[in-house]
This record gives C-alpha cells, structure tokens and sequence, in this order.
C-alpha cells in the first residue's frame, strides 16, 4: 500500500482542481474528512493512505470526472516525463542549441507592459533586465527552443496564453521578472 505526503496529496488534488492550497489538505486531515495518520512530530508530517485518498477524490468528484484509469502512477510518469523533458533541454542549450531568437525592441516591452497594466517603473526596469541579457549582440535577443527560452540563465516556459512568439516569451519575461522583484520585497 502507498502513503502520500501532505505534499504529495496537494498535488494530486491540484492535478484534480479540488484545491488549490496546500493548508486545505492539512485542515481536511486535522478536521477527519480524509482519513489520515496524524504526525508524531511537526517535522515527521501526515500520511495519507492510497486507498484513503482516492475515496476522498471520489467523493469531491462528479461521477464522470474521476476514473481509477487516471491514477497516482500517471501523475508520477508524467513528473517523470517533465524531468527529462527539462533535462534534455538543457543538454541542448549547453550546445547552444537552439530553435530560433526572438529580437526585443523597447516598444515591445511598453506595449506588453501596458496590456497588463504594469507602471512605467517596471517597464524601465524590465527593458535594462532584457538589455543585460543581450548575449553579445547589439538588439537584445532572447534565444527559445521548444516551449521554453533562456534568459537570466534560467529555462522559462512559455506563455502560451498568447499566439505570438513574441509576446509568449515577452509575458513570460515580465511575469518572471515580476516574481523577481516581489521575492526581493519578501526578502527584505
């Protein structure tokens, strides 16, 4: 039999769109709505039996939006599947190996910041961050291959809530670029 993690079952429910906060799993194990094995420590966590968890989804599930076909292995094979995708990836970029380059102009950069409605602070900021990974050429370029690029030294996915090329890796620059900033203001 297997025992999930807090941790491990969030995923799961993720993967289900049961829950999206990992403290809903804790308050269902501390309240019995799933069943299980209560930590003897903090460090130690709660585990979670299969069986348990399962019946748990089933129940959150309409009758036709759970099937015992679509089970923990897949969620792990594709985690799996993900971490080789990754891990080829890189093994391509480090060859400097890649599809194509997209070529980022300033009014790119404006248009996209104003579309989400960013201030023009952040946009300074965003063009001098995509100016420092120009890469040796004169136009800033961001190289992509696949469903992600590289910039900042980091493997990026893709926005692919946009069509273009362009503006799939420049959403995704402004939103990595965002985070950026807001762990700085956390860490502070």
């Amino acid at each position: 039999m297997r025992y999930y993690t807090v941790n491990e079952a969030f995923q799961l429910l993720k993967n289900y769109k049961i829950t999206s906060h990992k403290e809903s799993v804790r308050r269902w194990l501390r309240e019995g709505i799933i069943k299980g094995t209560s930590p003897r420590s903090r460090k130690e966590g709660w585990t979670i039996q299969e069986n348990d968890l399962m019946d748990f989804i089933r129940s959150r599930m309409p009758d036709e939006g759970f099937s015992d076909s679509f089970n923990t292995t897949n969620v792990l094979k594709e985690k799996e599947q993900s971490r080789i995708r990754t891990e080829m990836w890189w093994e391509l970029v480090r060859k400097n190996i890649f599809e194509y380059f997209i070529e980022v102009k300033k009014t790119q950069v404006r248009a996209c910041v104003e579309h989400i409605g960013y201030s023009k602070t952040f946009e300074d900021y965003v063009w001098k961050s995509i100016k420092q990974n120009k890469r040796g050429y004169a136009t800033p370029r961001i190289p992509y291959l696949l469903e992600a690029f590289l910039f900042d030294g980091r493997r990026i996915l893709m926005d692919k809530n946009y069509e273009n090329k362009d503006e799939q890796i420049i959403f995704a620059v402004l939103e990595y670029l965002r985070q950026q900033k807001v762990n700085k203001k956390n860490n502070y």
